[in-house]
């Protein structure tokens, strides 16, 4: 029998093209679907884009999706193409038609095709509503409240899946990325937090003096290569107990941990922060994740510590800019 592929929505974005290296890796076949390729990206990661299929489509052309899974013979998805954070909250009404129906199309596409699994990463801006003082534990038992117009596509997203899955018969993993996500790629697919910390490295590179706007107290936040090793193991483990994994790293940093890290690496950076307004309705008190089912079902641990994952960044970022 021939070998059956993998379907990356959004795999031209950040996570997407790690994961499809990684898989690459593994000597799977990954397929992109995407709006458009992202070369540069992928050439500053080593990934030939001749080395995956790419379908160039819309996650609302339903139609599309399907002539994808049967052209490669798909048999498991993971579905990343989204509208972030802030973007859904200055264009609600295109953020939740594109996170809710364009998971729905998935869902539909899987159902239709009797694909057996997909996997979706979801958000910890999920439980967000859910914090309080006094938390002991941040795990996948927390209450689901969404505190943003964002956060909720993300939980409505997780309620179809596992209603789909229920109803039809097929799996539906979710890994919730429990920390803001950062990483080099296009600052137009960034949130404030991430740009922020684009921005540091990019002074640095470039030698450049810069007062950065910082936005939040110290959160967890999750690099890209990290989000992506987790997702890779949910999509290929052949058996779970559970279907919802938390991946993140188990730290806090806030901007000046960052920028101290970054300091390591360039310690004559001459960037100093300011304090930035917040575009989110998130809470400022935080508590690291307890990411355990991931690991004892997964295999999942974080490879990027701050320190590690801020060199790599700044590596990446000159290659992607030409710096």
């Amino acid at each position: 029998m021939a070998q059956k592929s993998i379907l990356v929505t959004g795999g031209s974005g950040l996570v997407g093209a790690y994961i499809v290296g990684m898989l690459l890796e593994k000597g799977e076949r990954p397929v992109v679907y995407d709006v458009a390729v992202n070369e540069r990206l992928f050439d500053a990661l080593g990934i030939d884009v001749k080395s995956f299929a790419f379908v160039r489509g819309d996650i609302l052309d339903l139609p599309g999706l399907i002539s994808a899974i049967r052209e490669y013979e798909v048999d498991r998805v993971v579905h990343l193409a989204a509208f972030l954070g802030e973007e859904v909250q200055r264009r609600p009404y295109s953020g939740v038609r594109l996170n809710l129906m364009g998971t729905v199309n998935v869902l539909e596409a899987a159902r239709l095709e009797k694909v057996p699994r997909v996997v979706f990463p979801s958000s910890g801006t999920v439980f967000l509503g859910s914090l309080r003082e006094g938390l002991q534990k941040l795990d996948e038992e927390i209450p689901l409240n969404p505190p943003s117009i964002y956060a909720a596509t993300k939980a409505g997203s997780e309620f179809l899946g596992r209603a789909y899955a229920r109803r039809f018969g097929f799996e539906f993993i979710c890994v919730r990325y429990v920390g803001g996500l950062y990483g080099p790629s296009p600052v137009a697919l960034k949130a404030t937090r991430e740009q922020a910390i684009q921005e540091m490295i990019r002074a640095a590179l470039k030698g450049e003096s810069a007062n950065i706007r910082w936005p939040y107290g110290p959160a967890e936040i999750l690099y890209g290569k990290d989000a992506a090793k987790g997702t890779v193991l949910a999509v290929l483990k052949e058996k779970v107990k559970d279907n919802l994994f938390h991946i993140g790293n188990g730290e806090l940093a806030g901007g000046d941990e960052i920028l101290a890290a970054l300091k390591k690496h360039f310690p004559d950076a001459g960037i100093t922060l300011a304090r930035g307004d917040k575009p989110m309705p998130y809470p400022e008190a935080r508590i690291a994740s307890d990411f355990s089912r991931a690991r004892e079902q997964l295999g999942y641990a974080p490879d990027y510590p701050l320190d590690k994952a801020i060199a790599d960044y700044a590596e990446t970022l000159k290659q992607i800019e030409g710096l």
